[in-house]
């Protein structure tokens, strides 16, 4: 299974580094990328979403299953994400670390609701009010399937992985009932 790695507005794709070198041992492939666009003024996301379709070729190209991909984004890349999967029917699953219901012209919430065939997985902080909130509406908007996880503290986007023993667990469980990798 592949997994394509979106990093939150201000950052870059070194933010991933744990969560990737943990997904590899379990059997993931995966592609952080560098949303370059996330620092400018524009609301125009063809070139991050142009990002994420080049990080999906790249998946394939290193041998990904192109039946069990994945979407993972922290923050604004978690809009992202969800906007990518909107239009790449190749995703079956999105993970949404500390998502936002309007970031920088994305109106998640919409976006959610018009989400086919692909289940969602959202985490926030307790403590991080915006996310935490977003999160309870984006679940209850989701047409298909839609879990959220909660944890204690106020860390934010994969910050949450560091924060919180078992986050990263928790997540490749979810992955594994929806892209694998299937047991032998």
């Amino acid at each position: 299974p592949g997994l394509i790695l979106a990093h939150r507005h201000g950052g870059d794709r070194q933010i991933w580094e744990g969560f990737a070198a943990f997904a590899r041992g379990l059997g993931y492939l995966s592609v952080a990328v560098d949303l370059h666009g996330l620092g400018g003024e524009t609301d125009d996301w063809r070139g991050e979403l142009a990002a994420l379709a080049a990080a999906k070729a790249a998946l394939l190209e290193h041998g990904a299953d192109p039946e069990n991909l994945a979407v993972l984004g922290e923050e604004l890349g978690a809009s992202l994400a969800l906007l990518y999967a909107l239009d790449e029917p190749a995703m079956q699953a999105v993970v949404m670390l500390s998502p936002g219901l309007e970031l920088r012209g994305i109106d998640a919430e919409s976006a959610i609701r018009r989400l086919k065939d692909c289940p969602v997985l959202i985490l926030s902080a307790q403590n991080d009010a915006y996310a935490a909130s977003s999160a309870a509406a984006l679940k209850a908007a989701a047409p298909v399937f839609a879990e959220a996880q909660s944890y204690s503290g106020a860390a934010q986007g994969a910050d949450l992985f560091a924060a919180n023993v078992g986050a990263m667990s928790q997540v490749t469980q979810w992955l594994k009932s929806v892209i694998g990798p299937k047991s032998p």
